[in-house]
């Protein structure tokens, strides 16, 4: 297996989870090598047909073993090097702590191009994190895991929590950056019915982002919009199914239910900013997780949507690192 160093690779700020305001849909140092999705048992050849490969990056340090190790699920229209700000800090101020992140399913870097912009089924993203979960456990066998999702990766995350046995704890300590917890009140009931409608009648038919939100442009942090950053990365997809727009919906709607069953410390990261989710929001999401569940909030007034990549990100990755340090503190 080969790859190339994640500090040689070039940074881009990417569109986060998009809930568009006028339709249902909008509610919302060293890259490794390729691996394959050991959780699904199909054989080589099935393997092979349906490119079940995807690349991932890490940071680990080279001087130290991790006692804890990140696992980062990016958000929409995203891609691993949303990560890298994160990597490259916790390298320099916390070298015990390594961060795995991975390319996710239906999005811009997915190996087989059809599936860019699309998902089968949603279990397939839950098993995808138990795959790589299960890969890093075997390259880290002694550390404490944690997962970590901005946006729609903290949709992933969530329900992959959900949908785990309950007698096997499938990480020891969530994070959720930025997550969209519930659909924007503006958005009407019955918008997000006649997507959900549309979706059953014609799942695979294709919208682009910029069609649903009407024109409407999003800050995203303070120095870029949604289609700024659209036009400069190279993952952004252009149009999406409309049965992965509904998915999306659908997991939005069921976060309060995913945060009744959680069980481990968890860290919620919310801009003051973010288009997509309020602080009230936030804090109604943050009560349906039980009393006696670790859960710390932090929120950053003057920040955006995507907090790795704005202003206050020294102050968000300090946050992050000082909660870490009492995960291993308080085990």
């Amino acid at each position: 297996m080969t790859g190339k160093s994640a500090a040689n690779a070039r940074p881009r700020i990417r569109p986060a989870l998009w809930l568009a305001a006028g339709t249902g849909a909008l509610a919302l140092c060293q890259c490794a090598p390729r691996f394959t999705l050991v959780s699904q048992p199909k054989d080589a050849a099935a393997i092979a047909a349906r490119n079940e490969t995807f690349g991932y990056r890490k940071w680990v340090s080279t001087q130290v073993e991790p006692d804890l190790v990140v696992i980062g699920l990016h958000g929409f229209d995203g891609a691993t090097i949303d990560y890298e700000n994160f990597g490259k800090d916790l390298l320099v101020r916390q070298p015990k702590t390594a961060l795995y992140a991975y390319e996710l399913r239906g999005q811009g870097n997915d190996p087989l191009k059809s599936r860019r912009g699309d998902i089968d089924q949603p279990a397939d993203w839950y098993r995808d994190l138990d795959a790589f979960t299960r890969l890093v456990r075997q390259r880290h066998p002694r550390a404490r895991i944690v997962w970590m999702g901005e946006s729609m990766g903290a949709l992933i995350a969530a329900h992959a929590w959900r949908e785990a046995p309950a007698d096997r704890p499938p990480c020891d300590a969530l994070i959720f950056s930025s997550p969209v917890v519930k659909i924007r009140d503006d958005v009407p009931a019955w918008k997000i019915g006649l997507l959900d409608a549309a979706a059953t009648a014609a799942p695979l038919a294709r919208i682009s982002l910029n069609t649903l939100s009407g024109g409407q442009d999003v800050q995203m942090t303070h120095d870029s919009t949604h289609s700024t950053q659209a036009q400069t990365n190279a993952w952004h997809v252009d149009k999406n199914t409309l049965r992965l727009l509904s998915t999306l919906g659908n997991h939005i709607q069921s976060m309060n239910d995913c945060a009744a069953t959680l069980r481990v410390p968890v860290l919620i990261l919310h801009g003051g900013r973010d288009f997509f989710t309020d602080e009230a929001a936030i804090r109604g999401f943050a009560s349906h997780i039980p009393a006696s569940t670790p859960v710390t909030r932090r929120e950053y007034p003057d920040s955006y949507h995507l907090l790795m990549y704005d202003q206050q990100k020294a102050k968000v990755f300090g946050d992050i690192e000082r909660w870490l340090i009492r995960l291993r503190r308080d085990p």
